[in-house]
């Protein structure tokens, strides 16, 4: 997620301060289908590159879709279509743009956006993670983990094993 910036034919590296942009999302589970909203905070920029990706993970293979790009933006194909999206001109992003990032049809297990922000052409962060975004079960809009009444069960069954203790 490094773009290939150059000046004079001099390769520029990333910053190595912390980075004056967060992600934000307005989600912290998501479900196959459902759109999450992704915010870049900070002052405006001029180039962005967004993926959404499995957390902890080797694999960098940006998991869901990206629809609707704000103004000055452009979804593209890193390894399917709409999978990432970026900048489509240097013209000042808002700081309020809002990106929106459809989860895929497989569950992807624990997510994040991560981003590379522009400031100008030769100043930018690299890999900027949102909060992770964790896969709901299943369509029902329970977290993952046991339903209460899994576990209503699960005590009634402690409540009788202990009762019948000899």
């Amino acid at each position: 997620m490094t773009p290939g910036h150059s000046n004079v034919g001099t390769d520029l590296a990333p910053q190595s301060s912390e980075s004056p942009y967060t992600i934000d999302v307005n989600a912290t589970t998501y479900e196959q289908g459902k759109p999450i909203e992704v915010t870049v905070k900070g002052a405006g920029y001029k180039g962005i590159l967004m993926q959404a990706r499995k957390k902890d993970s080797d694999d960098v293979t940006p998991v869901g879709t990206w629809t609707n790009p704000p103004n000055n933006t452009q979804l593209v194909e890193c390894e399917a279509p709409d999978d990432a999206l970026t900048h489509e001109n240097d013209a000042n992003k808002d700081e309020g743009s809002v990106y929106t990032w459809i989860p895929p049809d497989d569950i992807a297990g624990i997510v994040e956006i991560i981003a590379t922000v522009a400031e100008t052409h030769d100043i930018y962060w690299v890999k900027i993670p949102s909060s992770e975004i964790s896969p709901v079960e299943d369509g029902s809009g329970a977290e993952m983990g046991a339903s209460p009444s899994m576990l209503l069960m699960v005590a009634v069954f402690i409540g009788y094993l202990i009762s019948n203790r000899k």
